[in-house]
């Protein structure tokens, strides 16, 4: 069996979780701009400032999954399995989908203070 069909899941997995990110980084960053924050603005709750100026970073989460089942289904972890690699593959998008939204929610409602 060839590389790309005996990871096609890891393949697909990550290909749905980084439109995902960038969605999420995107929005929350349009979102604060409509609400009239500019570009400088330093003074947002961390989760916003951290997904809003760096949020691009989160990409690391898909790939160090990708990476990660990998490496454990080449070294034939007797517990590992495909099964596994798609149940965490789905956990790793549900909780990276989760956190976007909250941030999300958070940028869009009104009860943002200043730090300080």
């Amino acid at each position: 069996m060839n590389f790309s069909a005996e990871y096609r899941i890891q393949g697909i997995l990550g290909s749905l979780h980084a439109p995902l990110i960038v969605g999420g980084c995107l929005s929350t960053g349009a979102i604060l701009k409509v609400r009239g924050y500019p570009d400088e603005f330093t003074e947002l709750p961390l989760r916003l400032a951290f997904v809003r100026n760096w949020g691009f970073l989160l990409i690391l989460i898909p790939l160090g999954w990708v990476v990660l089942t990998i490496w454990l289904e080449r070294h034939q972890a007797i517990w590992f399995s495909k099964r596994w690699t798609v149940a965490t593959g789905i956990a790793v998008g549900g909780m990276m989908g989760w956190y976007l939204l909250g941030t999300l929610v958070l940028a869009g409602s009104s009860i943002i203070q200043k730090l300080g």
